[in-house]
């Protein structure tokens, strides 16, 4: 059966009449086109042939799954070159389109955000337990297990005021590594260095100096910023 007579049939057995068809058609065709019944007239005849967008229109308006159900035998083998042309022409066109690919929902998870902010300046208070879920999706690395809004400007311009970093668990970090801590009762978010002078806590913005950390200070890695 050739593609023309299966779009007759598949109108006739459908009850539609022309107008019906090129009126459900103007659902899948880009704003502002639309097609006339006498056009239909013409590709039900062999007169002419749709174009690609045309051809995509009708197959939905005629409720099928594809275009190639359509206009092509059930067996590709069957086509020949011109013919398989055109129907990767159209699957392409399928799958670069909104409108006819699969959607993909993003999946979501949940994960504590400390209510007291870290700071990225003068330093704030971190460690308590006030915390409330936010549904992240897979922008957040996965392995994030906590996040933190900063305040201040100190780890501009990579992290910004008021920005949420995630981190993963950890009591150490490597020379380098970004941490969230805490010192002597104060939360930072700063970069972790050490050297043959001692351990520092930097920032990325090179307004602020280093803070120097002592024998004599309490310090404590609270985590690893991830992202």
């Amino acid at each position: 059966m050739s593609w023309r007579e299966r779009i007759k049939k598949a109108r006739e057995a459908q009850k539609l009449t022309r107008e019906q068809v090129v009126t459900r058609m103007r659902n899948y065709l880009p704003e502002e086109k639309t097609i006339a019944a006498r056009t239909l007239v013409a590709w039900e005849g062999g007169d002419r042939e749709p174009r690609v967008t045309q051809a995509i229109a009708l197959a939905k308006a005629l409720g099928y799954r594809e275009v190639s159900e359509l206009f092509c035998d059930s067996d590709e083998a069957q086509l020949n070159k011109l013919g398989l042309d055109r129907l990767e022409e159209y699957r392409g066109l399928l799958l670069r389109s909104p409108q006819f690919r699969e959607t993909v929902q993003p999946v979501l998870r949940t994960l504590p955000v400390y209510l007291q902010p870290a700071s990225a300046g003068t330093g704030q208070w971190l460690d308590d337990d006030l915390s409330e879920e936010m549904e992240v999706d897979d922008s957040v690395p996965a392995n994030a297990e906590f996040g933190v809004r900063l305040a201040g400007d100190s780890m501009a311009p990579r992290f910004a005021d008021g920005q949420i970093v995630w981190a993963h668990k950890a009591e150490s970090a490597e020379n380098g590594e970004i941490v969230l801590c805490v010192l002597n009762n104060q939360g930072y978010c700063k970069k972790l260095h050490r050297n043959e002078h001692g351990v520092f806590l930097f920032s990325l913005n090179p307004k602020y100096d280093p803070i120097p950390i002592t024998e004599a200070d309490e310090f404590r890695i609270m985590g690893c910023v991830v992202g």
